[in-house]
């Protein structure tokens, strides 16, 4: 039971992350500079004014808050629920088992299975996930600073002064402003985050293929000692070299 609840919490931190869209901008009508980001600072005040006033356009303080709380937490918990409403015969099969194999993982649903073991399963799940997004939402709230500060770094790069000047001019107008507004929205719309639903039966039947892939590509690799071949001494030094390495 424990392993379940482990294994759809660590899916559904997976699902969040990779949730939260990035930002990406075409190349088209770019600056040709090919500039590295140490160069930026050299660029002349006025261009890279330019370029902050269209991060505070496109993504003021507050967005991530914005795009989280009553959109990606609603899409979270359908997702959940439908995996949960799922036969686990159906997510045996996605996980590799054959027509025969599943049979024996019978008709009830993945929730009738969590609950036989664990009355509370469903409130414990609600309460995981309600803890996750309160977390998400503030350690991606304070990573905002950091990306805006990039992101104008970016668009100085890329954007001439004439260009940035023409951006924010279309978004101090009225469609520009709405445009400006919900341009990070849409990524989190209702229609998008359905059809990312939609996605997850998919992603969870291609896991058994993609993972004889890469044991194909790794095949000619030596075996990975067990944990229980390891000493204790080998554990204390990897430990280490990793706290090192942090």
């Amino acid at each position: 039971m424990m392993k379940l609840q482990k294994a759809l919490t660590l899916l559904s931190a997976s699902i969040l992350a990779s949730a939260v869209p990035i930002t990406a901008h075409a190349n088209t009508g770019a600056a040709k500079e090919n500039v590295t980001p140490k160069e930026t600072e050299k660029f002349d005040p006025a261009r890279i004014s330019a370029a902050e006033k269209t991060v505070d356009h496109l993504f003021p303080l507050g967005t991530y808050e914005r795009m989280m709380r009553g959109t990606m937490d609603k899409m979270i918990n359908g997702m959940m629920s439908k995996m949960m409403d799922m036969p686990a015969s159906e997510l045996a099969k996605m996980g590799g088992m054959t027509e025969e194999q599943a049979k024996t993982a019978g008709k009830e649903t993945m929730a009738d299975l969590a609950k036989k073991k664990d009355p509370h399963f469903r409130e414990r799940m609600d309460t995981t996930m309600s803890v996750m997004m309160e977390e998400m939402v503030t350690l991606m709230s304070s990573m905002e600073p950091a990306m805006r500060e990039a992101l104008a770094k970016i668009y100085t790069r890329k954007y001439t002064v004439k260009q940035l000047t023409e951006m924010n001019t279309f978004f101090e107008s009225e469609t520009g402003a709405l445009f400006a507004r919900d341009y990070m929205m849409v990524f989190v719309d209702e229609e998008m985050m359905s059809t990312m639903m939609q996605f997850a039966p998919k992603m969870i039947g291609a896991m058994p293929r993609i993972i004889k892939k890469v044991e194909k590509a790794t095949e000619h690799l030596p075996k990975p000692p067990k944990a229980s071949e390891q000493k204790p001494a080998e554990d204390k030094e990897d430990l280490e070299a990793t706290s090192n390495e942090a």
